[in-house]
């Protein structure tokens, strides 16, 4: 059987998840989306006038020096587990549609 600190383990699943849900749910309500994309925005025109400032000063510009460079966070975990992400997706979507042709040609 389950022991007594399990127990207590698996009580704490929904409490977290609980905490984890109304964190998500008040950082999007408090706008922080919406403010890392308008700080994204602001970012781009500052580039674009930089960019226009150089022209008018007749200096050499070259795309890639406005361009923000994007850091990728991927690993060698996160690539894997959505790639076996990608592949259960798929098996999961063959099956579902396979079930449903079967029940489909019962049906007709």
């Amino acid at each position: 059987m389950i022991g007594d600190d399990m127990k207590k383990i698996i009580s704490y699943i929904p409490i977290m998840i609980i905490i984890l849900f109304l964190g998500l749910f008040f950082s999007y309500q408090n706008g922080y989306y919406d403010k890392y994309m308008k700080d994204k925005i602001d970012l781009t025109n500052q580039s674009i006038e930089q960019f226009e400032q150089d022209i008018k000063d007749g200096k050499d510009v070259l795309l890639e020096d406005y361009l923000q460079k994007e850091t990728s966070y991927a690993t060698k975990t996160s690539t894997a587990s959505l790639k076996v992400s990608n592949k259960l997706e798929k098996i999961i979507n063959n099956g579902i549609k396979y079930i449903f042709r079967k029940i489909s040609s019962v049906v007709e």
